[in-house]
């Protein structure tokens, strides 16, 4: 096993220039290209925000647009700013990669690294999204939650595909899998193995596992916005998302951030392929 880590962390092949930078900048240079991904994320929750702001208190629906989406988005920017310090601080410590830190940190290419494992992440996120489908089927008649396609029309669902895949895919797996999940397994490392070694098998799966589990429970909000959470309802959300951030973060895990974040992408479009068959039969017996 030490063999094979330091195989691991000798593998990635190294550029003078980017090697001869101080750690400093190295940090920040990887901190700025991955809170800038994020921050794509982010920004695409602004029609979400625009949306609600009928909803807003009188006192804050009185300021301008642009400050109330500024206040909105600030406390997602904040989180998104800790969990990218904190995987930049501590991912490659126990061997979790990013292709872009990578390439910042040595001048290794990204494309190369990435394209073999393309076709695998996206068929994952679609058989995620294959068992996400069954679950609902089987569940949701006794959970109390109606899913119709009221309301729906192809300009919605074109906003979901572009959140799902910035914000799901890109800052999700930032904030829970390079910050939450890199953050977990340090600590086990440095616990229960004094930070010698590759990390065992059983603390990233535990890494894994917690990080999962906050991604699952991180939907509850969102979910009680639009039904009441009754336990079911409850069970089912928590499951399915715990369930998909296993994957992504086996991806994170075995392959590198990239890889996660292609699997996540690839749940939401093959959901948006699913929402808008159902809204095209919806629409021609409507």
């Amino acid at each position: 096993m030490q063999l094979s880590w330091e195989k691991k962390q000798m593998s990635t092949p190294t550029n003078d220039s980017c090697a001869a930078l101080p750690a400093a900048t190295r940090f920040l240079s990887v901190f700025l290209a991955l809170f800038g991904l994020g921050l794509l994320g982010i920004l695409s929750l602004i029609p979400s925000v625009l949306d609600s702001l009928g909803a807003l208190p009188p006192e804050i629906a009185e300021l301008p647009r642009a400050v109330v989406v500024a206040l909105s988005l600030v406390q997602s920017m904040l989180l998104l700013a800790v969990a990218v310090a904190i995987g930049t601080l501590l991912a490659h410590r126990v061997g979790l990669r990013s292709l872009v830190a990578e390439r910042i940190r040595s001048g290794a290419a990204i494309w190369p690294e990435l394209r073999p494992h393309i076709g695998k992440a996206v068929l994952a996120g679609a058989v995620f999204l294959g068992v996400t489908v069954v679950v609902d089927v089987l569940v949701l008649p006794f959970a109390e939650l109606d899913l119709e396609m009221e309301g729906a029309s192809l300009p919605s669902l074109l906003n979901r595909l572009v959140l799902g895949i910035l914000y799901g895919g890109i800052t999700e797996e930032i904030l829970l899998r390079w910050g939450v999940m890199s953050l977990f397994v340090w600590i086990g490392w440095r616990v229960f193995q004094r930070g010698q070694g590759a990390p065992r098998p059983w603390l990233v799966w535990t890494g894994i596992t917690l990080a999962a589990l906050l991604f699952g429970i991180g939907h509850l909000p969102a979910l009680a916005a639009i039904a009441p959470l009754t336990p079911l309802l409850v069970i089912r959300t928590v499951f399915l998302n715990a369930l998909g951030g296993m994957v992504f973060g086996w991806f994170f895990w075995r392959l590198s951030l990239e890889v996660a974040m292609v699997s996540h992408a690839a749940f939401h479009a093959a959901l948006f392929v699913v929402n808008l068959v159902v809204l095209l039969l919806h629409t021609g017996t409507g």
